[in-house]
């Protein structure tokens, strides 16, 4: 991955207890649309070029990386390919398909979905779960089944993954999530709603892991040691929106919220959103704040921060040390636009590394 450098956050005080994690939207083949992509040569286009350079991207990665997550993965390029391809690299993974859209005319193969890969000398699998969001909004127990309900939210093919992974050195517990949030700039009400399920849905993963009742589950959280969360993907939100910040503030008001004014979810959402899964923040976030690290997806008339690696504030022994940079203005004057023969996929991946400091020694005093 040319051009992009690595930051130092903070020092590392033992290397045997680091960890590394990359999200990366690797732009689905079939997604590539001429009204959108028509301007780039065909070159930069061709599926055989970008596979190429995929492989090359994964081979890479897999040397530093534990945990990878991937976003518009084809399932029939990890069951054909991509599985076997990562388990010679020691990875193991689980992928969760989208249902097909309307618009959808092709075998429900070639559909994509998500997935986590992680390296198998250093996390091992305890538990997963496959989540399609949509189940759970056309379920009349946890949401009033308005015209909007079903209309807006049941009628999406959005997923997630959330792996329970043992780390092998410390034997940490580490919950990890990956999701695709609905793609319209129209369809912030939905985004946010998406967004606040996945996290109930962790919270509930996190108490059923542990076999706890909702008081032991807040405690726990709440503990000194904490829990280690770590919520990865396309968000396809910017840190305008409301996903963004239900996420960093740990809950939202939606009476307060012009974009929810006009639709009608019923009295089984709201007004207030979030607060049993606090807080989540950014290894990017300083970075952003301060103005040199503002996008990972580049298309002509888009360069927006959507993608992220969320680290939930109960991970009180989580350390950030590392990140991936940007590209830089000076360097995507190199590129007539993305895809293109360095860059296999419109969005490029981000990678922290993460240390996992050691719990407090019991007090004998």
């Amino acid at each position: 991955m040319p051009n992009r450098n690595v930051i130092e956050l903070n020092s590392v005080q033992n290397a045997s207890r680091t960890i590394t994690i990359s999200s990366y939207n690797i732009l689905c083949r079939h997604y590539m649309w001429e009204k959108v992509y028509g301007h780039l040569p065909p070159e930069f286009r061709s599926w055989r070029n970008r596979f190429n350079l995929l492989n090359k991207n994964f081979s890479d990665m897999s040397k530093f990386c534990d945990i990878m997550c991937f976003q518009e993965m084809e399932f029939k390029m990890y069951v054909e390919f991509w599985e076997e391809y990562m388990r010679g690299k020691n990875f193991g993974s689980i992928f969760e398909r989208k249902l097909s859209p309307r618009y959808w005319d092709r075998n429900l193969v070639m559909m994509d979905g998500v997935s986590i890969f992680y390296n198998q000398e250093t996390f091992k699998l305890l538990n997963y779960e496959r989540i399609e969001l949509a189940s759970f909004f056309k379920n009349p127990a946890l949401y009033e089944q308005t015209k909007d309900t079903a209309h807006r939210l049941v009628s999406r093919n959005t997923v997630a993954l959330i792996a329970v992974l043992q780390h092998v050195r410390t034997h940490e517990v580490f919950f990890v999530a990956n999701t695709h949030l609905y793609w319209s700039p129209r369809h912030e009400d939905v985004k946010l709603l998406q967004a606040y399920e996945l996290t109930e849905l962790i919270w509930k993963a996190v108490r059923r892991y542990y076999q706890l009742s909702e008081s032991e589950t807040r405690s726990k959280l709440q503990s000194k040691d904490g829990i280690n969360i770590i919520l990865a993907g396309d968000f396809n939100s910017s840190p305008e929106s409301l996903v963004y910040r239900y996420l960093t503030d740990g809950y939202i008001d939606i009476t307060k919220e012009p974009a929810m004014q006009n639709y009608n979810y019923g009295h089984t959402v709201g007004p207030r959103l979030g607060d049993r899964m606090g807080k989540f923040t950014s290894p990017y976030k300083d970075l952003y704040d301060q103005g040199t690290f503002t996008r990972t997806a580049y298309l002509p008339k888009f360069k927006k921060m959507i993608d992220y690696i969320w680290l939930n504030e109960y991970s009180k022994r989580l350390k950030v040390t590392k990140v991936l940079d940007e590209l830089k203005d000076d360097d995507l004057h190199d590129y007539l636009g993305f895809p293109n023969l360095d860059y296999p996929s419109d969005h490029l991946p981000i990678v922290t590394e993460l240390e996992v400091m050691p719990r407090e020694l019991p007090n004998d005093n």
